[in-house]
């Protein structure tokens, strides 16, 4: 009778996990919390393409930041947009509770990168327009919903590419 229990036992774990009565299977359910803005802003940029932007940290005049600067910039991104800080840190696969000075340049590219992606509120959802960055950059328009779908309303190439203010003016940053 034990070695048919046994047998029985090994049987039901092979399977796989037993779910408890009146449990339900299946996928995971969405979580009920509407996407932060940065985790529509990752959703644009995933999908549309990545914005042409400004970031200090990295182009054509490189600026090293400070350990010390860089990591008190990331604690105030973290303290006065912490929704925005937990979207980059679980987009780049990072450890909050231990993040290096490298980790540190690469949340503030990413927080430079966010905020190329302007999104206007309309109506339940949101209205962007930026300049995405491809071989031929375009200006992209349209709507991103508070779930995450996209519409592209316009994809226009012929807008000349936009520089960044210091190097328009010749002026490398520092």
């Amino acid at each position: 009778m034990k070695t048919v229990a046994l047998v029985l036992l090994f049987g039901l774990c092979a399977c796989g996990s037993v779910g408890r009565a009146g449990a339900v299977s299946g996928p995971p359910s969405p979580s009920p919390s509407p996407l932060s803005a940065a985790d529509l802003q990752y959703r644009l940029i995933d999908r549309v393409g990545a914005p042409v932007y400004c970031d200090m940290t990295q182009g054509p005049a490189l600026r090293t930041e400070d350990p010390a600067d860089a990591a008190r910039m990331v604690a105030a991104l973290r303290a006065q947009d912490p929704a925005a800080f937990d979207a980059i840190v679980r987009h780049e696969h990072l450890d909050a509770s231990s993040l290096s000075p490298a980790d540190d340049l690469r949340v503030l590219g990413q927080a430079s990168m966010l905020a190329a992606v302007t999104l206007t509120p309309q109506g339940t959802g949101y209205h962007f327009a930026y300049e995405v960055a491809r071989p031929r950059p375009a200006e992209v328009t349209g709507t991103i919903g508070p779930d995450g779908a996209v519409t592209v309303a316009s994809r226009d190439t012929s807008a000349p590419p936009r520089l960044c203010p210091a190097l328009k003016q010749g002026v490398s940053p520092s």
